[in-house]
């Protein structure tokens, strides 16, 4: 057995946040890797294999788009690619990377969807519209020109390719009747599924769509709006970060809702003498509905945030995580294998709060293995236990398993670099905790470097944090 893919989310490369962002004292993007990403990239050259170089799979924002300046991103990406693909030799994976977009980078996906549109126009067709979702199964085809173009500036890199895929890719075995299929997780949080719930509000029914292809056609745009690439927005796309963390806060996420509300509804009256308390349908008031949106989105999603630093899911959360395998994705995948798979493994981030379960799926003959893989950044000012980060391995029999590289300190301890499996027993889960202890100091160096950085981020966040806190609290008085 040997590992054919390995599985990276939520790094959000050029983040200042972020533990695999190198930046110098004079906080700018420095050249080569972090000591964090310099120390990971080691400790798994000493884990794999000799001569085995798996997929690289980067399971959405990997570049932090959302909020931060695409120059910022581009230059730490290259410090992800020098550290994975030494120009001295030593690469640990294949010249073949899958690139699966998030909600902060779903940018990418759409630049990969203009330039299908274009080509399709320069050979004389014009199809009816973008292509909203690229299948589970096979090599994507649709290429990031953007990523390509980055290594590009490593010579030694030729040959690369970046494919992308939206918003899932996996790869089934049909003998075993087996697959795995990897989402970034953004359309499990009902937040990003906004327009949907909207659409609900206004005519009833069903606000979770039934298909991929309705997901994205709802929602995609909405992402592209508001999350995919506010980095590039100068000022306003800083204020959006603020937001952003406001929204992870207990204390400021109430007021920053009202306030916005209060704006909105104040702003029509008073620039366009709307009337916010006129009656559009069986009673709904412009000023309902308005607060009905803030709610939906902005409110709804700090209140989620807010409850799930307690644990890693609520049963909101695993409802959605039901119904995104046993409807939209089901459906996807009957219409490419002709049925769904005795054995799925699904994997996904974006709650950067790493875990492995089974969780019974309607559909589905067995329980399906979830799996998180966390994320690389600090999402609140304090530390928080069920914040972390994971790899996923999935083996050429695809097996699943967690790579558990940290969670944020407990009383200044940090647990050690482990392997964990769902809850069954896999060659894969004992194969790769055989390998990883025999790296064990190569991982000890890791976890000594994420320790620190932790840390000194840690401190950097509350410091921050209590400033802009202040200072929208002020401006809401």
């Amino acid at each position: 057995m040997s590992i054919a893919h390995i599985v990276l989310s939520d790094l959000h490369l050029g983040a200042r946040d972020s533990l695999l962002t190198h930046v110098n004292g004079a906080d700018e993007i420095a050249d080569g890797p972090s000591e964090v990403l310099a120390s990971f990239a080691n400790a798994l050259r000493e884990t794999l294999k000799e001569g085995e170089k798996p997929q690289l799979v980067l399971l959405g924002d990997a570049l932090d788009l959302g909020l931060s300046p695409f120059g910022d991103v581009s230059k730490s990406f290259l410090q992800l690619i020098d550290a994975f693909f030494p120009a001295d030799g030593g690469e640990i994976f294949s010249r073949e990377i899958i690139y699966v977009a998030g909600n902060h980078d779903h940018h990418l996906w759409r630049m990969a969807q203009d330039h299908r549109f274009v080509r399709s126009v320069m050979k004389g067709e014009i199809p009816g519209d973008l292509e909203h979702v690229t299948t589970i199964t096979g090599t994507p085809t649709h290429r990031c020109r953007m990523m390509e173009s980055l290594i590009a500036h490593r010579p030694h890199m030729a040959g690369a390719h970046v494919h992308i895929a939206y918003p899932n890719w996996g790869v089934a075995d049909r003998s075993r009747n087996r697959a795995v299929v990897m989402h970034h997780g953004h359309y499990i949080d009902s937040m990003y599924r906004a327009l949907s719930n909207f659409r609900s509000f206004l005519e009833g029914g069903e606000a979770r769509p039934a298909t991929m292809h309705e997901l994205e056609e709802q929602n995609g745009p909405w992402i592209d709006f508001l999350w995919s690439d506010l980095g590039s927005a100068g000022k306003i796309g800083g204020e959006a970060g603020t937001l952003y963390e406001t929204m992870l806060s207990a204390g400021a996420s109430h007021d920053m809702a009202e306030s916005i509300a209060r704006r909105v509804t104040g702003g029509l009256h008073a620039k366009l003498g709307i009337n916010p308390k006129m009656e559009l349908k069986y009673g709904i008031t412009l000023d309902n509905l308005i607060r009905a949106g803030v709610d939906l989105t902005a409110g709804r999603g700090a209140e989620k945030q807010r409850e799930g630093y307690r644990h890693v899911l609520g049963e909101d959360e695993v409802d959605d995580i039901g119904w995104y395998l046993g409807t939209p994705m089901a459906a996807q995948l009957r219409e490419e294998l002709g049925e769904l798979p005795q054995e799925l493994h699904f994997v996904f981030g974006h709650t950067h709060k790493p875990f492995q379960d089974e969780l019974m799926v309607e559909g589905y003959d067995l329980p399906v293995g979830v799996f998180n893989t966390g994320g690389w950044v600090l999402d609140e000012p304090g530390l928080m236990p069920v914040q972390g980060c994971a790899a996923m391995l999935v083996s050429d029999e695809l097996e699943v398993a967690s790579l558990r590289l940290f969670n944020d300190p407990v009383d200044g301890v940090m647990l050690p670099v482990r392997v964990e499996g769902s809850g069954r027993e896999t060659k894969l889960v004992g194969e790769a905790a055989v390998a990883v202890e025999a790296a064990a100091s190569h991982w000890a160096d890791f976890s000594r470097a994420v320790h620190t950085r932790i840390d000194e981020e840690g401190a950097k966040r509350v410091r921050r944090f209590l400033d802009k806190t202040e200072h929208m609290r002020e401006a809401a008085e």
